[in-house]
């Protein structure tokens, strides 16, 4: 885990819950996000991707669907924040208001930066996320009303990477790969990972929404998920979809 000074440090083996479901999984995300006082969060993951590498849903407060808060994210988060969630540990925050206690409170942890974001995202803690197989991603906590010191600045983090490598583990040995998969299949899916409904895509791409509903069901058991959001995951690790 993170210590105070920002140097990782072994989590004891006892603190770290064991669990192999998504439902847990977001369950001890909310929990996470609740400690801190924290309004919902997102859990991303970072395209693999090299040259379009960018963040993908994959569990939020309104698990199993996606949340507004999220759709938000994935849209206006801009390239150079992706960039840092995959070159640097560091967390960082914003803040719509200032002197608020999200601003008041991070703004004295010296290892957490403050960085400029668009108004429309309000306030919010984002923690870059790391597993010992090079997986990437982030968690974000949105929130005026955050409140935390350094240790448990370090804590939380701590406590969502560890999530985080269970999140990854789920996902099947690239080597197993997946069934065949259509191109509209495909193109569902990829959709689905910008976050986009089922209206959404049926209208993009010219489909029922009972078609578009169908192609998504068919990726789904083909990648032996429990839902679309583990889908795309498990999509995304496979090298399906960027």
């Amino acid at each position: 885990m993170l210590n105070p000074e920002g140097r990782f440090v072994a989590a004891p083996a006892e603190d770290i819950p064991q669990f192999d479901t998504l439902p847990e999984m977001a369950r001890r995300f909310r929990r996470i996000c609740e400690a801190v006082g924290g309004e919902a969060f997102t859990l991303m993951l970072v395209s693999p991707m090299a040259e379009t590498r960018r963040l993908v849903p994959c569990i939020d407060s309104e698990y199993p669907s996606i949340s507004p808060t999220t759709k938000l994210l994935v849209a206006t988060l801009p390239e150079r924040f992706v960039r840092r969630m995959t070159t640097t540990t560091q967390p960082c925050w914003w803040a719509a208001e200032e002197g608020c206690r999200t601003a008041t409170s991070l703004s004295r942890c010296l290892w957490a930066e403050r960085i400029a974001q668009p108004e429309e995202l309000g306030t919010a803690l984002a923690l870059p996320l790391l597993d010992e197989r090079g997986n990437q991603g982030a968690i974000v906590i949105c929130g005026s009303g955050l409140t935390m010191g350094m240790g448990e600045l370090a804590d939380t983090q701590a406590r969502g990477m560890a999530i985080f490598a269970m999140v990854a583990r789920l996902q099947p040995p690239p080597a197993r790969g997946a069934r065949a998969m259509s191109k509209r299949e495909l193109e569902c899916l990829k959709l689905t990972a910008n976050g986009q409904t089922s209206e959404e895509i049926a209208a993009r791409l010219g489909l029922s929404v009972h078609t578009a509903n169908q192609y998504l069901t068919n990726t789904t058991q083909k990648l032996n998920a429990v839902n679309r959001i583990h889908a795309v995951a498990k999509a995304l690790r496979l090298g399906l979809i960027d």
